[in-house]
Order: C-alpha cells, then sequence, then structure tokens
C-alpha cells in the first residue's frame, strides 16, 4: 500500500490487517516491539517508535514521528512473529511533500444558505478542512481567491474583497459572479 505523506512531520498513518491464514479483519492482535520496522530510502530496517494501535472494525493506525518521516520513501513492514495477522507493508512517499504542504494552506469550505441568502457578491460558509474551526478575525482572508469545485459556479473564481465570522459561519464577499453560489456549493479559499 502506498501513501502520499508529508516530509518531517509526525503523522498517523491507518490500514486494514487480516487476519493470518484468513479472510476477515484482524481485531484482537497486540503487537510486539521489532514487529513494526521502518527504513528511509533504502538504509537499515528499525523498530519504529510507536506500535500499531487497532481503531476497530479491522482498521489500525500507526503514528510514525517526525525523524522517521524524514526521508524520500519509507519502507514500513508489519511482520507478525505469531500467526495473528497476514504480513503488511506500507510504502510512504514524501516526493510530493510541496504539494501536500501547499495543500494544507487551502481552505474548503460549504455554502449554507440556511441563515443568509448566498448573491453573486457576497456567501456564507462552513468550513469543511483542514480544520472545521471557523475563522474569527476579521478582514483575514481579504485579497485571497475563492474558487467553486461543484454546483454551477464549478471553476469560477474571484477575489475576496471583505471577511468576517457571522451566524458562526465564514462570510465572503467578493468581486460579483455570474450567478449566486446555491446551498451546499463547494469551494475552496486559496
Amino acid at each position: 500500500m502506498e501513501i502520499l505523506s508529508r516530509y518531517g512531520t509526525q503523522q498517523t498513518f491507518y490500514f486494514p490487517l487480516i487476519t493470518s491464514g484468513g479472510t476477515d479483519f484482524q481485531t484482537t492482535w497486540t503487537p510486539a516491539t521489532g514487529e513494526t520496522q521502518y527504513s528511509i530510502d533504502g538504509g537499515t530496517f528499525a523498530n519504529t517508535t510507536n506500535n500499531p494501535s487497532h481503531e476497530g472494525n479491522g482498521i489500525w493506525s500507526l503514528t510514525m514521528t517526525a525523524t522517521e518521516l524524514s526521508g524520500t520513501r519509507i519502507a514500513v513492514s508489519i511482520i507478525d512473529a505469531g500467526a495473528d495477522v497476514e504480513d503488511q507493508a506500507l510504502i510512504i512517499t514524501t516526493t510530493l511533500a510541496g504539494q501536500i504542504e501547499a495543500n494544507f494552506g487551502i481552505i474548503i469550505g460549504e455554502v449554507d444558505t440556511a441563515t443568509f441568502t448566498a448573491t453573486t457578491t457576497s456567501l456564507e460558509g462552513f468550513r469543511l478542512s483542514p480544520n472545521t474551526t471557523e475563522e474569527a478575525t476579521a478582514d483575514h482572508y481579504n485579497g485571497r481567491l475563492l474558487l467553486f469545485t461543484s454546483g454551477a459556479l464549478l471553476g469560477q473564481m474571484t477575489d475576496i474583497t471583505d471577511y468576517a465570522l457571522a451566524n458562526s459561519k465564514e462570510l465572503f464577499t467578493y468581486t460579483a459572479l455570474t450567478e449566486a453560489p446555491a446551498d451546499t456549493d463547494r469551494y475552496v479559499v486559496l
């Protein structure tokens, strides 16, 4: 399984584990030190700082430290010394780290018309990513760009001329669009 990742930043990765000799997800394995190892850019394998944790329903997580992710390609092997889980490998690639890092600066939102009717020059929306906390500082996004990623305005971009927090939502004022965005239309702030 190959996973794109940020370079040199602690992260948690999720993956399934299958019961050894079966087809069902494994839910009861207790990993021992040494059963999960990593190699940076083809180097010698070493034990991971953390062991995998069961998240539920056969989905496991592994938190890797910033040091463990300081390479272009990190190979992780999960080799059960017993016979509880099928052996697994994760290949973590940081070659696109700059693009991934840039994506963390992009805000993804969704238009909400419950308390405010969107117009060709303003909308209220909920924050969906990279977190769900709306920005409280007025004018915080002034001068940035608003790009629609769904709905009738798909692909249209405009500049943000004013920003405020209103009705517990992000209120954007911008240069006029060809039409008003609809409820649940998605957008990104660049």
